[in-house]
């Protein structure tokens, strides 16, 4: 019998193309096993983009797109013998669990949806406990599946070397955000500025990615006006990951103000390129980088975060050095690759 691994992603998009190999989170564990001789095979759901045309694709596997949620169901009994990994929090892609076999879940967000968001926290409980094991990327997200008795596995995600740069001193006041829609806290952005461009009127902040947010019929590019703030938030939309790294190269702080993340690979390129990290007081982060972060939960918080880098900025650069080292042997390419292996071989 042939040996077949089969990845279930949801909502393949055209960002990932911009992705360097060693941050393609989607073709690593295809190339991993394809070298253990596995068929590969993607299931794609609402996938944005042909897969195909990947730069990082992977030759010989085989790409399947969604259509009927009938033809899902028998796609998955048929394939009740292959190892199936299935990512990103859908219920499609929870559904996996009716095989009953060798399965790995992985989400993109924290381990559990938000605690105001009781129901999806109760489904995802539920369908948890028929995987095999969750993968999670921190100790912290570990033990909370531990204490419900959920199988897990430790295992991040890996970043580029390429984003390396030991620089720390020709840097602008410049500050990055992911994607902006209502779990990033966009408007938290909002009162801090107002309160630095009092001290800092040349503070500028600049957004990488896309404007997602809606409020009121309102995006967050509207509300930057009617705010009378578009000379200091400047939204710059998609970032090929080749404009990034330059970006994040010329950057003293990076800010995160998400009220839900798993891993956000946006943190972990931003301190590797030598940005000072102002975080959300997240499981995500301290879990990872200890000491290693400022964190706020309150504006009040970050607005002294940000006075305190831009006064005392040069004492940050041994705590960037301690993060860069961490995260090159921690979310190494081929350690990732080799642990990901045996992730799926000890179901086998």
């Amino acid at each position: 019998m042939n040996k077949k691994f089969i990845s279930i992603i949801w909502w393949y998009h055209k960002q990932i193309f911009s992705f360097d190999k060693k941050q393609n989170y989607h073709m690593l564990p295809i190339e991993a096993m394809q070298e253990e001789w596995f068929e590969c095979e993607i299931f794609a759901i609402d996938s944005q983009v042909k897969i195909e045309d990947d730069p990082n694709f992977i030759a010989g596997t085989k790409v399947i797109y969604y259509k009927w949620f009938l033809d899902y169901l028998i796609y998955l009994f048929k394939n009740r013998n292959a190892i199936i990994y299935s990512n990103s929090l859908t219920i499609k892609t929870l559904l996996v669990w009716i095989i009953w076999k060798k399965t790995v879940f992985m989400a993109h967000d924290q381990v559990f949806p938000l605690e105001n968001k009781k129901i999806k926290q109760l489904i995802v409980k539920f369908f948890y406990r028929f995987f095999s094991f969750i993968r999670v990327i921190n100790k912290w997200e570990s033990e909370l599946l531990n204490k419900l008795n959920i199988n897990n596995k430790i295992l991040p995600l890996s970043i580029s070397d390429n984003f390396l740069n030991t620089d720390f001193i020709n840097r602008r006041w410049w500050i990055f955000i992911w994607n902006l829609y209502a779990d990033k806290n966009p408007e938290f952005l909002i009162i801090v500025m107002k309160e630095i461009i009092k001290k800092y009127p040349d503070f500028i902040l600049k957004i990488a990615w896309e404007d997602r947010y809606n409020k009121n019929w309102l995006k967050f590019s509207d509300i930057i006006n009617n705010e009378w703030l578009s000379k200091n938030i400047l939204i710059l939309w998609f970032i090929p990951h080749n404009r990034l790294k330059n970006l994040l190269s010329e950057s003293l702080i990076y800010i995160n103000t998400s009220i839900s993340e798993w891993q956000c690979l946006a943190v972990y390129e931003a301190s590797l390129s030598g940005c000072i990290l102002c975080l959300q007081n997240i499981l995500s982060f301290p879990s990872v980088l200890w000491k290693n972060a400022l964190y706020h939960s309150i504006e009040d918080e970050l607005i002294k975060n940000i006075d305190t880098i831009l006064k005392w900025n040069f004492d940050y650069i041994n705590i960037n050095k301690e993060n860069q080292k961490m995260i090159l042997e921690k979310y190494n390419y081929d350690y990732i690759k080799s642990e990901t292996k045996k992730m799926f071989l000890q179901l086998n």
